[in-house]
């Protein structure tokens, strides 16, 4: 009699414990994050970061192409403001108009571009993995050649452009750090996620370092951190990324101490 009273109330805890195994299991599948879309996997591929090429520039600048471990770099510094019309190209295509044919392209180069016209002429010319060395560019006689001081540095305003497929803000002789220095892809009339990142900076302090931040919406809603741009005093840098996939992006351009700046923030290829 006992032996049947402990079996069937060693029956009954087990029917409770799996009962509330089985609810715990729900209750966690039920508060569990959901999957990642393809578009956010998309973004965990990983390249392997090097230099892919230097060039001097007619201008007087000098520009990189660079992998990064989320994508894929182009950075121009010097006297002289970027080519407009470099800048509006795709990376791949800005290294085909800044090159002569017979120098071949980089790998990397070819990974992110979604025009197929572009990669079968970068194909025609042939690729190599890098160029160790520094390459001359082809000239360019309608490279930008405004003073930075007189262009970018006076007034304190900015304002928006929202137009061919791209949302920018330009700035002109603004205060670094304060409102209207945080910028979102979203502000575009009827934004999606973009893919691509354009930062003109001018600094206008004589002695502050300029700094610009860019983040990443991630699928819990949060802004993570991801690039951080930095301008030496009395200088320029055109910066540009085109990553790995497509999200909602911000920058916050601020500075170490007090300064001013102008040039702009551009998000594209969305």
């Amino acid at each position: 009699m006992k032996l049947n009273l402990k079996l069937r109330t060693a029956a009954i805890a087990f029917a409770m414990f799996g009962s509330v195994a089985l609810f715990s299991c729900e209750e966690d599948a039920s508060i569990a994050p959901q999957e990642p879309s393809t578009e956010v996997a998309q973004a965990e591929i990983t390249l392997t970061p090097k230099t892919l090429a230097t060039l001097k520039l007619s201008n007087g600048n000098h520009a990189i192409f660079k992998t990064e471990i989320d994508g894929i770099v182009y950075e121009e510094e010097g006297p002289a403001e970027p080519n407009q019309d470099i800048v509006e190209m795709s990376i791949l295509d800005r290294f085909l108009h800044l090159t002569d044919m017979s120098v071949a392209v980089p790998e990397d180069l070819l990974a992110l571009e979604e025009d197929q016209s572009i990669v079968n002429l970068a194909r025609a010319r042939g690729t190599v993995d890098l160029h160790a060395g520094i390459l001359s560019a082809k000239p360019h006689l309608n490279h930008g050649a405004k003073e930075m001081a007189s262009s970018w540095c006076t007034g304190h305003s900015f304002f928006d452009t929202d137009a061919g497929g791209q949302f920018y803000r330009t700035y002109n002789g603004y205060t670094w750090g304060i409102a209207g220095t945080t910028v979102y892809s979203s502000w575009k009339a009827g934004a999606n996620k973009c893919k691509t990142v354009n930062l003109y900076l001018v600094n206008c302090s004589a002695s502050n370092k300029l700094n610009t931040v860019t983040s990443y919406k991630n699928v819990f809603g949060n802004y993570v951190k991801q690039d951080a741009i930095n301008v030496n005093p009395s200088s320029s840098r055109f910066w540009s990324k085109t990553y790995t996939s497509k999200r909602y992006r911000r920058a916050f351009v601020s500075g170490f101490g007090s300064g001013t700046f102008g040039g702009y923030v551009l998000f594209k290829n969305y």
